[in-house]
């Protein structure tokens, strides 16, 4: 697989990860649920969402409200 053909999948994977998050599917759970349905391994979304740095964080940050990662110190809003 080339390199557009495997950009463009990266695009439909995330696409149709992003269409069950607007339904109110947790962004975690949605990307379990999408691998599940295309036998996808986890390790393949892995390196997609490692690519999106906006994905990542908002994974991190649904982890760390259910206490799956140690929390991170942040500075407050209005200081930055």
């Amino acid at each position: 697989m080339n390199k557009l053909d495997s950009q463009l999948n990266s695009e439909k994977i995330m696409t149709e990860i992003a269409g069950m998050i607007a339904q109110g599917v947790p962004y975690i759970d949605a990307i379990v649920e999408y691998c599940e349905i295309n036998s996808l391994e986890i390790e393949v979304a892995g390196e997609i969402i490692r690519r999106s740095p906006i994905l990542k964080a908002r994974i991190h940050e649904e982890a760390e409200h259910l206490n799956l990662v140690q929390s991170v110190v942040r500075l407050p809003a209005d200081v930055l």
